[in-house]
């Protein structure tokens, strides 16, 4: 095992990561050092890169960018400044030559080769000062998503003063951008690190890949017509391998060359049977009784959207869009229109076990049919996704084909990166459909291949003024599997998601409680965290909507050990209580409280200590007649303790000042 020796560059307590050792042909070391790596509770995860990933960048597998000066430039570059920025669409390759680069680095012939770790930001700004720094490591930084707030125009100075520290201490870092985003003062200052990477030779790629799937046999294939154009346009690295697994699947006897058709079919699949999909689009009715184009194209495209969908909720669907386009669809319109098995057929859809598909035999075409829409009406994007979600959101529409609108519309946001997508299903589905948002954005934020785009996105919601329904989604996905499986992610989430909510907002009581039944410790070091790093009026929604449950206010009370914390409670409270616009609210809470304690639930000593703290101030204690009566037990109650204590404190202070005077 490599020597985990704690470098004096490791980053100071109070900052988090987790560090993992491990490299081309090693094992991954299930090592862990618990740092914590905090920005007012921004910070930088580091995780493990998956062995599928180094594969990839081996000699048996890599293939170079077609401009192999390119890669040596970037080698240069890299060696020179410590870090180099790699400009490319994603998908091109960029991240296995990130990662060739940084496994091919050598820092001194007895030193062994640079652990590789995928640096996942947690923060609302470019941060280089959260950078992690520990010798012998190689980071890979991937900001093709830029955080919402404008990076600072030193963020490349920054950069390259962080790469030239590690040149002289030992780690090394690779930066993925989009050449699209990467631009402006901020990117002009890291020109000189800066690299455009072409993707490699998409025929050599492809015949790479189906030798490693053990298909090499079918490898001559590629030289079919069928692919000619293919090769003339050189698709991107993730492309290439799309074919190679296409090709993969071509059914065929061992050492015979197949039907020319079946390989012409793979082509077709490959680019996203362009010409199925054009026939399906432009049939005119050729007949009386035929649907019109248009409805006919509605049809297609709530087939794809709803493939394996009930008959009727397609129906319903190709009804929906055709009625957000204006086309009357009242009973004497539907009526006199084509009858739906005709609409059905015109569209190509085939009726098996109740349910309708598209042509089964062109895989993938359901996926290819709604990409081509948003490609080819690329200014009706944000209707066609109001139409999705709408259907989803549809009470008519079983529960199980409103499940397959939404995976699918998941699908098609993740393979475009297309966030608009994202947002229309968290602002589009709610009440009862609600679940279904919340069950396919955890899914795909679990996922190892879309969940860091998809995370991405959730914290941006959580950080900008979102929508209330966007907001509830986000606290929905922490407060459920997220949390319990990533409770650090869904606890950034969360805070800011609270922060914009109203206080006191149920669901972010609930999202709390079940992280803090999950993971109390991991709960109270963030809420710790967020006390010392943040400004109080930042700090007090989280504070109250843990503090609005039983295991919350326990918590919190635990929490209070030493003069800082008792500090921190007795401000939060009083701050509460200062606000007219929320003192009903809290009020209520404290009652609460009260009524926990009277019960033996949340410890009475301890908390009529803190409590008379709260309201020992004149402009606070009046708050405690409410609770007021002239029984004679009153002054035995909780509340009677706590008035007592806050009225003797409130003396002793006072009595206390007097004499120093």
């Amino acid at each position: 095992m490599p020597d985990l020796a704690i470098h004096e560059d490791v980053p100071a307590l109070g900052q988090r990561y987790e560090q993992h050792n491990h490299g081309p042909g090693q094992s991954i070391q299930g090592v862990k050092v618990d740092v914590h790596n905090n920005w007012n509770d921004e910070y930088v995860r580091e995780l493990a890169v998956p062995d599928a990933d180094f594969a990839v960048c081996t000699d048996a597998r890599y293939v170079p960018p077609r401009d192999i000066g390119r890669l040596r430039e970037a080698e240069r570059r890299l060696a020179r400044y410590g870090v180099v920025v790699l400009t490319a669409p994603p998908g091109s390759g960029r991240r296995t030559t990130a990662l060739r680069l940084l496994a091919t680095t050598v820092l001194e012939p007895s030193v062994p080769p640079l652990h590789l770790l995928d640096l996942e930001p947690e923060w609302s700004e470019v941060r280089v000062g959260q950078l992690p720094k520990v010798s012998g490591h190689g980071y890979l930084l991937d900001l093709t998503e830029l955080p919402t707030n404008e990076p600072s125009d030193r963020m490349g100075s920054r950069l390259r003063d962080y790469g030239s520290d590690g040149l002289r201490k030992g780690w090394r870092l690779v930066v993925l951008a989009s050449p699209q985003s990467w631009r402006g003062r901020w990117a002009e200052t890291a020109v000189d690190f800066t690299v455009s990477l072409p993707s490699p030779d998409a025929r050599i790629l492809a015949e790479r890949e189906l030798t490693l799937r053990g298909a090499d046999d079918r490898a001559a294939w590629l030289d079919d017509e069928a692919f000619a154009d293919i090769w003339a346009a050189n698709p991107p690295a993730q492309e290439a391998c799309r074919l190679a697994g296409i090709v993969a699947r071509v059914p065929h006897t061992y050492g015979q060359y197949p039907d020319r058709k079946l390989l012409a079919d793979a082509a077709d699949e490959f680019q996203g049977w362009h010409a199925h999909i054009d026939d399906l689009l432009n049939r005119k009715p050729q007949e009386q009784g035929q649907p019109s184009l248009l409805a006919n194209r509605a049809t297609v495209w709530a087939g794809a959207l709803l493939h394996g969908g009930e008959p009727g909720s397609v129906l319903r669907a190709a009804d929906a869009l055709l009625g957000r386009l204006a086309v009357p669809r009242g009973a004497k319109d539907v009526l006199s229109d084509a009858t739906s098995s005709r609409r059905l057929e015109a569209g190509r859809l085939t009726p098996k076990g109740g349910r309708v598909f598209h042509d089964e035999d062109k895989h993938g075409l359901p996926s290819a049919i709604l990409n081509n829409l948003w490609r080819e009406f690329p200014t009706q994007r944000a209707l066609c996704s109001e139409w999705a979600v709408s259907v989803a959101s549809d009470p008519d529409v079983p529960e199980e084909d409103a499940r397959l609108v939404t995976r699918r519309l998941l699908e098609l946001a993740t393979f475009r990166h297309d966030g608009a997508i994202l947002e229309s299903l968290a602002t589009g589905l709610d009440g009862a459909r609600k679940q279904l948002a919340t069950e396919a954005l955890t899914e795909a934020a679990l996922d190892p291949h879309i969940g860091v785009y998809v995370r991405q996105r959730l914290y941006a919601w959580s950080r900008k003024a979102s929508s209330p329904r966007t907001l509830g989604l986000v606290i929905a996905v922490c407060g459920g599997e997220l949390g319990r499986k990533e409770p650090g992610l869904a606890l950034t989430r969360l805070r800011w998601a609270t922060v914009h909510t109203l206080l006191g907002c149920v669901d972010a009581v609930r999202a709390f409680r079940a992280l803090i039944v999950a993971h109390p410790d991991a709960v109270r070091e963030a809420t710790k965290t967020w006390f010392d790093k943040s400004a109080l009026d930042q700090i007090l929604p989280v504070f109250f909507a843990i503090a609005s449950s039983d295991e919350g206010a326990a918590l919190l009370l635990d929490g209070v050990k030493d003069e800082a914390g008792r500090d921190q409670f007795v401000r939060a409270w009083q701050q509460l209580l200062l606000n007219e616009d929320s003192r009903e609210t809290v009020d209520r809470q404290l009652t609460r409280w009260g009524r926990l304690a009277d019960e033996g639930r949340l410890p009475h000593g301890k908390l009529v200590d803190l409590l008379a703290d709260v309201y020992e101030p004149d402009v606070l204690r009046s708050g405690l007649n409410r609770f007021y009566d002239e029984s004679p037990g009153f002054l035995e109650s909780f509340w009677g303790h706590v008035l007592g204590e806050a009225i003797q404190r409130r003396r002793r202070r006072r009595d206390g000042a007097q004499v120093y005077g």
